[in-house]
């Protein structure tokens, strides 16, 4: 993510970005209230539950662009990014164009993440695009170093230090620059799009 907001502040110093940590935040998922979806209330495209999220929901609907960072949590996105989610796309599409890119995180290797977390991202994928109306940008740094001293956790977290490391070091850089490129990219898009 740091990286990503560095390539926007390097095409467009200007910018405004505001850096939000869900775990900050006190609210739940949707309800299955229904109230966004009456008739009489369609046109605001709103969730109605006031919590921490209310105004924080309107601001990411007039966003001129936005970023998504989650590690990966039993095959999909944290419970926190997915309540967000469901609060804010449930109410139906924004009325214009933003666009957004999705940043993941995980100890899975690549193939891994292809055979456990490939539809779940394909899906949350669908939902961006079919929220902000636009094809979001997908970016995965996968197989990651969790912690320093692999000694003093549990076997099923534990992988060989060596082969880790090793793949950090050569991946990891990789990951960075495709991180910074894809906020370039973002920031220039907005700059053409005029907003």
């Amino acid at each position: 993510l740091d990286s990503f907001l560095e390539g926007i502040r390097e095409a467009a110093p200007e910018a405004e970005i505001q850096e939000i940590r869900l775990y900050d935040y006190t609210f739940s998922g949707c309800k299955s209230c229904f109230a966004c979806q009456m008739k009489n209330h369609r046109a605001e495209l709103q969730c109605f539950l006031k919590d921490d999220l209310t105004q924080l929901l309107k601001d990411t609907r007039s966003a001129d662009g936005i970023v998504f960072a989650s590690p990966m949590y039993y095959c999909n996105v944290s419970a926190q990014l997915r309540a967000f989610w469901e609060r804010l796309m449930y109410p139906g599409a924004c009325d214009h164009v933003i666009p957004t890119a999705l940043i993941c995180t995980g100890n899975a290797s690549e193939e891994q993440f292809k055979q456990y977390m490939g539809v779940p991202t394909d899906i949350n994928l669908m939902y961006l695009k079919g929220c902000f109306q636009a094809e979001p940008k997908l970016i995965i740094s996968g197989n990651t170093y969790q912690y320093n001293d692999q000694d003093i956790y549990n076997d099923a977290f534990r992988a060989p230090a060596k082969e880790k490391w090793q793949h950090h070091e050569e991946q990891f850089p990789i990951d960075l620059r495709t991180a910074k490129d894809a906020g370039i990219r973002m920031a220039e898009k907005i700059m053409e799009a005029g907003k």
